[in-house]
């Protein structure tokens, strides 16, 4: 897929934070009130309470709210920082405290409590975290609150309408309290081991797998996912070649891709945490950074001696209590971040000769019979669809290829059978959405030269049937 180049001339910016707002996304960090040093709001524009929301914190066993003062304090901060905050998190095995055991209706109170407590000063919530089991199986966990789930037909997944779904309730009411408040919150879902479409020696990520079928049947609910990205040597923790193409598939779902809980042990650079770390670090930013939904990256703490996994030494800053030395990860990040976004699938860089620059000694000879001049190509397009469908709804991209010369712009008309209907699109502006719907470029992926291609897509309801695009180019 083309992305916007974001990449200029400009002086390149000296703050994470600053790089990353030039390139379309946030670069955060997770904290605590007692780690709000300078360098908080100097290097990020996002903030995650590491564990000041958490329901071990926070909630009571009747789903109301307690001790939220910490919670407050890293909200004022960053508002007064200008940075966003992601709330994290609701419905967790781990770290319940009181509301472990609990019910579904206790779990949406409290899921209704906390998004309401801070409104639209949270720009994300995670409302499921860590649904799915280790070791790569691609299981949903056994112990509260997934006790809660029940598979009524026995079909052997949990999202059919008799079922009882802990990660659908939970998103559902969430989604709920959204809109009866009118909030611009954003719902995601949260996990680790995810991050790559396989693991070490090429076996499928059969737990990517499975979260992509969660977000695929509830994507009207979910707004978001979460990759946790604590990168390691564990053979399901790695960093793999097709953490893009797994990051662009979510994507192509329609919801924002995160970068979570960030850190990248030193261990995957054989203890190098100079230039072998960086470039880890590099890949991982450049991922994200050429999925257009990827929309922010977040690490998981300040510096090494303040990680949970200090001794893996993960993190982009040496030194601790306020009194922090950057390292060549640090340089590297905000050096990707620089270079901004940029296409996919760039084509050929063309020609560049140099021309004279000065005339020729003698005119040229004027030939005695003209040469045959070949026409211009005509621009055209043309366009592919492919459908990911389930019972009630579907999920279309559509490949757009310029055909033998370039073209500024294009559009693509598709006709929808009785029933269906467009709900949201990405990468393309939309008219109208149901029976004849048409899609233009937006300002990033109009200009194509000949033979190259981008995709958008669009999520709909009901049975898209066989569709026939029609691409007309500009």
């Amino acid at each position: 897929m083309t992305v916007q180049s974001i990449g200029s001339a400009a002086a390149a910016e000296t703050t994470l934070r600053a790089a990353a707002a030039n390139a379309g996304l946030f670069f955060g960090v997770a904290a605590s009130p007692g780690r709000l040093t300078s360098i908080v709001g100097q290097e990020f524009n996002q903030l995650t309470p590491e564990n000041d929301m958490k329901p071990a914190t926070i909630a009571t066993s009747s789903g109301a709210l307690q001790n939220t003062g910490n919670a407050d304090t890293l909200v004022n901060y960053a508002q007064s920082n200008n940075m966003l905050v992601r709330g994290h998190t609701m419905v967790w095995h781990s770290q319940a405290g009181a509301l472990q055991g609990a019910s579904q209706a206790t779990l949406n109170t409290f899921i209704g409590n906390a998004l309401n407590r801070w409104g639209n000063r949270i720009a994300y919530w995670d409302v499921v975290n860590e649904a799915l089991g280790d070791n790569n199986t691609g299981s949903r966990r056994t112990q509260w609150p997934h006790t809660l789930n029940r598979d009524a037909n026995g079909d052997g997944d949990f999202f059919d309408t008799g079922d009882t779904d802990v990660i659908r309730d939970s998103f559902i009411r969430a989604k709920q309290v959204v809109q009866a408040g009118g909030l611009t919150t954003k719902l995601c879902i949260n996990d680790y081991d995810v991050e790559g479409l396989t693991v070490q020696g090429g076996t499928p990520n059969r737990k990517a797998n499975a979260l992509y079928d969660i977000v695929r049947n509830y994507r009207q609910y979910i707004d978001c996912v979460g990759f946790q990205a604590h990168f390691n040597d564990n053979p399901n923790s790695i960093i793999t070649n097709d953490l893009q193409a797994n990051i662009q598939r979510f994507a192509d779902l329609g919801v924002e891709v995160h970068i979570t809980e960030l850190d990248i042990d030193d261990d995957l650079s054989n203890n190098d945490i100079g230039a072998g770390q960086a470039e880890n670090y590099r890949k991982v930013v450049r991922a994200c950074l050429n999925v257009a939904k990827c929309t922010g990256i977040t690490v998981w703490g300040i510096a090494d001696s303040e990680s949970w996994r200090s001794s893996e030494r993960g993190l982009l800053f040496t030194g601790g209590s306020g009194n922090y030395q950057k390292k060549a990860a640090y340089t590297a990040v905000l050096d990707e971040l620089n270079k901004g976004r940029v296409p996919v699938n760039p084509t050929s860089p063309a020609s560049t000769t140099t021309p004279p620059t000065t005339p020729p000694t003698t005119p040229p000879v004027t030939p005695s019979v003209p040469p045959t001049t070949p026409p211009n190509p005509t621009p055209g397009c043309s366009a592919t669809v492919s459908l990911n469908s389930w019972t009630g709804g579907f999920v279309a991209t559509v490949k757009v290829t310029a055909g033998s010369a370039p073209i500024n712009g294009w559009s693509v008309q598709l006709t929808l059978p009785s029933g269906a209907a467009v709900t949201n699109a990405w990468n393309a502006n939309r008219s109208g959405s149901s029976g004849a719907v048409q899609f233009g470029n937006v300002s990033y992926n109009g200009r194509l030269n000949a033979g190259q291609s981008t995709e958008f897509g669009f999520q709909g309801t009901g049975a898209a049937g066989n569709l026939s695009p029609v691409c007309t180019a500009s």
